[in-house]
């Protein structure tokens, strides 16, 4: 398992990692940039079947949310 190292936006504190296939990704990233409570920091793609995908959220339950949808 991989743990975000980076600066996390005070808005911002809570972070979801979330796996997906790369193929997957397009959408997850628009579903990103009409959310405003999530903001993606980082993605991990040392692995080329799955990607993983760190996102910065502005609640607890947003981090829930998208760990239960993704």
């Amino acid at each position: 398992m991989i743990h975000y190292q980076g600066k996390i936006p005070p808005t911002h504190p809570y972070v979801a990692e979330i796996t997906l296939d790369p193929a997957d990704y397009y959408r997850f990233s628009c579903l990103t940039e009409d959310a405003p409570e999530l903001r993606v920091l980082d993605v991990d793609k040392s692995q080329p079947d799955i990607w993983t995908v760190f996102v910065a959220c502005a609640s607890a339950e947003a981090a829930s949310r998208l760990k239960s949808a993704w």
